[in-house]
Parts: structure tokens; sequence; C-alpha cells
């Protein structure tokens, strides 16, 4: 297992391919969900690029967060702070759903540090999320009858809330079996023995599990994760590159509009019959379309 130290603080990281290859760094999702469930898929993008994959301060094989506060920026500058130390010139953020908001704000902060950006069904702002949540739910229970979802749904896509208030009200609505089914969500069962099959020894210690629920507490206290970074797009002079599943929740059509209509050198590429995890329910079709975007901006 490999670790950097940064400020102080153990990160553990993942390095496959060459480094005579251009680097892709990947930025996990969750938030707080470890880079674990990325590896075949890192293993894969290898076989093109230097991909480090690395599990964000706080989370699983990393230090757990302290008792000082954490947000957005801090992870940001810890990520480049990374880069500085594993003496790469420059990279590309891939980032996964919040990984994207880290990945955009990266590209947005150290310009120079980057060659391209690429968003894997990204959440670039809490409280455009939370209305693509409600935005998908919404007609599933309208359909069931469920009249308090329906009304909650409604208030978050309606009303002139904070996005800190969006954003929590969008985390209570009931992801039950029915609206998992109508929306497109991966069952459990299919997404374990995907793990279990591509990563048969990811040497995790029971401590891992428990940091969690402080990452995301912490998180979500920091006022710069409910700021809106949309806007952030139309600045990046790089490609960007933006692969999004047809059903997915959290890069709903406001968002996917915006960036086509605003990203200077931007792409979109929209994955048919897939919802949140690109990755893992199409996975050819997922490494070739990153292997093609870059050989048209080498």
């Amino acid at each position: 297992m490999s670790y950097l130290t940064i400020s102080g603080r153990k990160i553990y990281y993942e390095e496959y391919g060459t480094d005579k290859a251009p680097t892709l760094v990947y930025l996990h999702g969750g938030p707080g969900e470890s880079c674990l469930t990325y590896t075949y898929q890192a293993r894969k993008l290898g076989e093109t690029f230097h991909v480090i994959s690395f599990d964000q301060y706080g989370v699983f094989r990393s230090d757990a967060v302290g008792d000082e506060s954490l947000g957005v920026n801090d992870l940001v500058q810890m990520t480049e702070q990374m880069r500085i130390a594993l003496g790469i010139e420059s990279w590309i953020p891939l980032g996964h759903s919040f990984g994207g908001m880290l990945a955009l704000v990266y590209a947005h902060t150290y310009p120079d540090s980057i060659d391209a950006v690429i968003y894997d069904c990204p959440m670039w702002s809490a409280l455009h999320t939370a209305r693509a949540i409600a935005e998908a739910t919404l007609p599933c229970f309208e359909q069931e009858g469920i009249a308090e979802q329906t009304a909650l749904c409604r208030r978050i896509l309606n009303s002139e809330l904070s996005s800190r208030e969006a954003f929590e009200k969008a985390m209570s609505i009931d992801m039950n079996e029915t609206v998992q089914r109508y929306c497109h969500v991966i069952e459990n069962d299919r997404y374990n023995d995907y793990i279990n099959t591509h990563i048969p020894d990811p040497m995790v210690t029971e401590d891992c599990w428990g940091k969690f629920a402080d990452f995301r507490k912490k998180l979500f206290l920091s006022e710069d994760f409910y700021a809106d970074y949309i806007p952030y797009l139309a600045d990046i002079a790089k490609p960007q590159l933006l692969i999004v599943g047809e059903y997915d929740m959290t890069c709903g059509r406001y968002e996917q509009k915006w960036f086509a209509d605003n990203a200077p050198d931007g792409k979109t590429e929209i994955l048919s019959g897939c919802a949140h995890l690109t990755w893992f329910e199409q996975p050819e079709k997922y490494t070739d379309i990153i292997v093609k975007m870059f050989s048209n901006h080498k």
C-alpha cells in the first residue's frame, strides 16, 4: 500500500500505467466513497494513461479527519500538493459525482496544472443536484400517490430554498425500492458482485469503514460545499468532457444544458441506459470515450 504525506496527513494512493503517458488523477465521489470501487476502471485506463487514484483525506485508507474543519477547497488544495509531491507537471482530473465538483474547482483554481478535465456524472452545485434528484423522483411519487414525498419534491423544485436547505431536503427523499427501479438505480447485489469479481483483495482494515460519517459531517458543515460552481465551466480554457448517464440523478438537464451552451471546449457523451455509475454499467464504452477524447486533444 502506497502513501504520501501531505500537510502531515497520510494519503493512500494507487498508481497504474507508466509515467511516460499522460496522467489522469481520479477524484472519487460519495462524498466519502474512496477510490476502491474504481480499481478495475483505473487498471483499464492504465493501459493508455498514467493513472493516480487516491482516497481523499478523511476517507477509508487515508488518515481520518481530526478536529479541524474540512471543505471543498481544503480537498482541492491537497490534490495540488499531491501533484507537486508526485513530481507530475500537469494532469487530467477525472471526477465522479462529488469528485466532479472537486475536478471543476481544481481546474478553475489551478489552470496551469491541468491538460484537460473530465466530469463523470458530476455534482457541480448542491442546489442543482437537489433539484435534479427531485425532478427524477417526482413522477414516481405522483404515480404511486405518495402525497408527502410528492410535496417534498415539489417544494425543492418550486420554492426559493437555500442551497443547504434544498440539499438537506433532497437527502431525505425516500429512495425506496420502487423509486430505485423507476430511476434505474443499480441493485446492491449486482454492484457487490462487481466489486467481489474485480477487486478480490482490497486490503481493507476494519478502521476504514468508520471514517465515512465523520468526513461527511465535516464536509456538510462547510460553506463551500453549498456554493454554485457551475459558472466556473465557462472559465476553463482546456478541453472539458462531460460523461453522464441517461438516467443520472446528480447532473440533471439544467447542468447538461449549461455545459453545452457555455463550456468553451466542451464535449458531452450521454450513455444510454446508464444511471449514475457509468464506469460500472458500460465499462468498455466508458474507457473508449476517455481514450478517444484525449487522442483528439493531443
